[in-house]
């Protein structure tokens, strides 16, 4: 190990861990408990020269973080005055236990091409940030839960089949390429899997033949945007910055889906949370409860007003009450075990799902979904009955066991009845999702019906297998303009995305309650154990659409039994009268964009409800006879 060259090195500052440029040098912060003393090892990152080593003992400490601020002319006298020597630039820390990476390191080297094993790549050292980048006044978008429509995405898989048609496939830029898609299907929000520095090699964990695809591992370096989702390798923080601005600009929010090993310090946490707010405009994060206690993290005066979602709230510590902006969120697997329950026709599942389509939050917002990454695609859902694994090569042991599918009567392919019975099962599906109360979330390529060909648990397939097939969007043309509808609906009508949660009670004297629950007959919900019926009307007289006006009222009929059952409507308010507006059925749709055209629709007070299909009626005002 090098000595010192000489001592111009001062103690540095704590309050932000990783390394930071400065006006005349730089510092480097690392969080390190378990030791008395480490060595700061300074590289020469593209031929691999060590130029020189600083021992960092009890007066580069603070705490448990060691710290030293380096002058800028100790680095530039390895380097010629042509050179961009801080991109040259790298470095490590060394301990008893040999060299290792700054954890908090802002930039990575070593990792530009995706799936290398470690035996065929460089070595590995960290970064300094040394881009400058003009956001034009961009900061994080600040859109209430209530009014996001998120969409969960690979940044590989989203492009990275030839299908996609971009010119920078699997990369940052190949989703700002996508831009005009994913505004056009009315997304406002994209959760990105891991976008952080992860080890995709296995080997460390004597696994040689697979990669770790997702990146949920806990070999990460949080603080760095991964370099191998960069198209231009050079500079993955500029690209990543560029593609936050992107969406932003498009209306578009970005949220993180972070995943720290359990027992992380929850201060370093913090630390990089709000590291990606200030350097990359962040707009959110999703974290799982047994790492962190987010709780702490959803009270931080600095993420105040940025999105945490995670799978429930640790009520030890209680919410903070009269915020004005309410940025914590509740997403666990209750609605969709639900959904996907009734859907396939599974007893006693009625009277949960009215609890499940209706439930709020007044502390947090609450995020529902069908489908995630770790799972069936909606389509699968309705096309397989059991995993089909085999492509993991873990005989087919991984993955969920229990997925509450159903393939419609046929495994995988299937023929005309099969596929047409799978796609009123979509609709079915897309309408229990998109017109829930909460925030819906959207798994990517559902809208165009993408398959993983029954792989439930594809964490190590960087192919067909996870990437999209975007062929299908002109395949599956009719899914996906049904999604499209069912999202202007639900932006055209605040009924469906309410504030606050239902008091079923008429609070403001309309002569109707804000919400209530029906079954065959008007007010009388049938909970028994082998209804598959429900009715729920929707009062608009409790929800605005602005100053002046209410929004219209609407009644939801499903019929999840097999066989047609026949429904009474309940009366509507007086002088309106019930419309049929959506029937999953016949795939119609109230074109909302033109709504004269179909107002002379004939006045109901019964209907017949097809088996397995959902009816909506609007109220409107009752036409004169």
């Amino acid at each position: 190990m090098k000595k010192e060259k000489d001592g111009s090195a001062a103690a540095g500052v704590t309050e932000r861990l990783g390394v930071t440029l400065l006006k005349h040098g730089i510092n480097f912060a690392l969080y390190l408990p378990d030791q008395k003393e480490c060595r700061l090892n300074l590289y020469n990152r593209v031929t691999g020269k060590q130029l020189f080593s600083l021992r960092l003992t009890n007066e580069n400490r603070r705490g448990n973080i060691f710290s030293v601020f380096i002058k800028t002319n100790q680095f530039k006298k390895f380097f010629s005055d042509s050179e961009d020597w801080l991109k040259k630039l790298g470095y490590l820390y060394e301990s008893r236990r040999g060299e290792f990476l700054d954890p908090c390191a802002p930039l990575l080297y070593g990792r530009e091409q995706f799936g290398k094993k470690k035996t065929e790549r460089k070595k590995l050292f960290g970064g300094i940030i040394n881009s400058a980048f003009d956001w034009e006044g961009d900061e994080p978008l600040e859109r209430p839960f209530q009014e996001s429509i998120m969409y969960k995405l690979h940044v590989r898989g989203f492009t990275m089949d030839s299908s996609s048609g971009v010119s920078c496939p699997g990369t940052f830029f190949g989703i700002t390429e996508k831009i005009s898609y994913l505004k056009e299907l009315g997304i406002n929000c994209c959760l990105l899997m891991p976008v952080y520095e992860f080890e995709e090699s296995l080997e460390s964990k004597g696994i040689y033949d697979k990669i770790n695809y997702w990146g949920y591992t806990e070999d990460n370096i949080h603080f760095a945007p991964k370099t191998a989702y960069a198209f231009q390798k050079e500079e993955p923080v500029k690209e990543f910055k560029y593609m936050v601005k992107a969406l932003h600009e498009s209306g578009i929010e970005v949220m993180l889906d972070m995943n720290f090993a359990p027992g992380t310090n929850t201060i370093v946490v913090l630390e990089c949370l709000r590291f990606w707010v200030k350097e990359y405009h962040i707009d959110g994060f999703r974290l799982s409860n047994s790492s962190v206690p987010v709780s702490i993290i959803a009270s931080d005066p600095v993420l105040g007003k940025t999105k945490i979602i995670s799978e429930g709230w640790d009520y030890k510590i209680p919410p903070e009450k009269n915020k004005t902006f309410i940025n914590y969120g509740e997403s666990n697997q209750n609605f969709s075990n639900t959904a996907k329950r009734l859907l396939r026709g599974d007893e006693e599942q009625v009277k949960e799902f009215a609890g499940q389509f209706t439930s709020l939050s007044e502390e947090a917002g609450t995020v529902k979904y069908l489908t995630n990454h770790d799972g069936f695609t909606l389509w699968d859902v309705f096309s397989y009955d059991r995993k089909h694994n085999g492509a993991n090569g873990e005989n087919n042991r991984d993955g969920q066991d229990y997925n509450y599918s159903w393939n419609c009567g046929k495994e995988g392919k299937g023929g005309k009845n099969v596929l047409a019975l799978r796609r009123k099962q979509m609709r079915n599906a897309l309408v229990l999702l998109l017109l829930s109360q909460g925030t819906p979330l959207m798994l990517a390529g559902d809208e165009f019906c993408n398959s993983q060909e029954g792989n439930n648990n594809p964490y190590c397939q960087d192919n067909s297998i996870s990437w999209l097939n975007w062929g299908k969007v002109s395949e599956e043309h009719d899914i996906t303009q049904w999604v499209k509808a069912l999202i202007d609906i639900r932006r055209a009508h605040p009924v469906f995305r309410r504030k606050e949660p239902f008091r079923q009670m008429d609070y403001i004297a309309c002569g109707m309650p804000d919400l209530s629950f029906h079954g065959t007959s008007p007010w009388y919900p049938d909970y028994d154990h082998y209804s598959r019926q429900l009715g729920i009307m929707l009062c608009g007289a409790y929800t605005a659409t602005d100053r002046n006006l209410y929004d219209a009222s609407f009644y939801l009929a499903y019929n999840f039994h097999q066989e047609m059952q026949d429904f009474n409507l309940p009366k509507a308010r007086e002088g309106e009268e019930w419309v049929l507006f959506l029937s999953t059925a016949e795939a119609y749709c109230w074109n909302i964009k033109n709504q004269e055209a179909v107002i002379e629709s004939a006045k109901e007070e019964s209907f017949s409800l097809e088996g397995r299909s959902i009816k909506i009626f609007i109220a409107r005002k009752e036409l004169k006879k």
